[in-house]
């Protein structure tokens, strides 16, 4: 880590002394940079993939949504060190609100933020990259799901962990979505057609003491999609995991998460038909998924393992009850 300092130093001239590894995330690996001449501080991101042409693709997105006024952090520069790649960022210090923290303020900024971001993704103006929307392969993923039930299988009975047997259960059941529906991507007439964020959460904002959203970040799944499907997995994130995904929600949830889609609607319309067109594409993306259970099993990396149980909670509650959460909600 000190040859990367000395490195970072010379590079943009500056008098970095101290460093502190970020905690958050699942697969980064980022720090924050101090210095105390200078009492300044930065954030250093390590970007987890090679492709450097991925990376100039994602800060050209950046930069045009930032061109059309959209609050993105810029780089203070991108480098290459030691065979990785990275990006040094200026230091943020407005506050992140986590799910049950989001005042009604918030919610509405949050909402409306990312609606002028996909009427600037929609301009034919917006950069064309090579990253879209991956629909699901149902044989594919049938694939996938026998790979990680003969994983689970390896392991003796005895021997099983609550994990395990949870992702067995989880690998089961999206097995039998699976096998329920055939829907296909084309079949929802949902192009790809939007430059989207790809992980608008509200993880990847800052918001001013206003509750306003100030700041966004973190564009690496930045992708041409349908925008319905960013706008429901923003919006099921916020409102719908963390241990509320029990059927009838209370008035009170559905009340934030409705506030969210009109404030997204009155900035952006997009009308009932494509929502509840979005709602299942985002439905059958999801049992068709297997990202948890793969990189526990597959990849060895048990960082995303506290995933599991909310992602099988959004599942079974969008395949029992679709119809009448769109009811509720638009």
């Amino acid at each position: 880590m000190d040859q990367l300092i000395a490195h970072i130093n010379s590079t943009f001239a500056l008098d970095v002394d101290g460093y502190e590894k970020v905690a958050k995330g699942f697969l980064s690996e980022n720090h924050i940079l101090t210095s105390s001449s200078a009492s300044a501080k930065y954030f250093l991101k390590k970007y987890r993939f090679d492709d450097i042409a991925r990376i100039h693709e994602v800060h050209a997105v950046k930069r045009y949504f930032a061109e059309r006024g959209l609050p993105v952090i810029l780089p203070v520069g991108l480098f290459s060190f030691g065979g990785a790649h990275y990006a040094l960022f200026p230091f943020i210090a407005d506050k992140q609100l986590t799910q049950g923290e989001l005042t009604d303020a918030a919610i509405v900024s949050l909402a409306e933020t990312l609606a002028h971001i996909h009427i600037a993704g929609s301009d034919p103006a917006a950069p064309v990259i090579k990253e879209t929307f991956k629909p699901w392969d149902r044989e594919k993923a049938l694939k996938k799901a026998a790979a990680l039930e003969a994983e689970i299988a390896r392991i003796p009975e005895s021997a099983r962990t609550d994990f395990d047997r949870l992702a067995l259960e989880s690998v089961v059941a999206k097995k039998r979505h699976i096998l329920e529906n055939a829907a296909t991507y084309e079949s929802l007439h949902l192009p790809s057609d939007c430059l989207i964020h790809g992980d608008y959460l509200d993880h990847n904002v800052f918001f001013d003491a206003d509750d306003h959203v100030s700041h966004v970040f973190d564009f690496e799944k930045t992708d041409r999609s349908p925008r319905t499907y960013e706008l429901y997995r923003s919006l099921a994130y916020a409102f719908f995991d963390a241990g509320q995904a029990v059927f009838p929600y209370n008035d009170e949830t559905i009340r934030r998460a409705r506030l969210y889609l009109d404030s997204y609607r009155r900035i952006y319309p997009i009308s009932n038909d494509e929502l509840a067109r979005g709602l299942e594409l985002f439905y059958l993306k999801a049992v068709h998924a297997f990202w948890v259970e793969s990189e526990h099993y597959l990849m060895k990396n048990d960082r995303t393992d506290e995933l599991l149980k909310e992602g099988m909670d959004r599942i079974a509650l969008l395949a029992a009850h679709r119809e009448e959460l769109a009811r509720r909600l638009f």
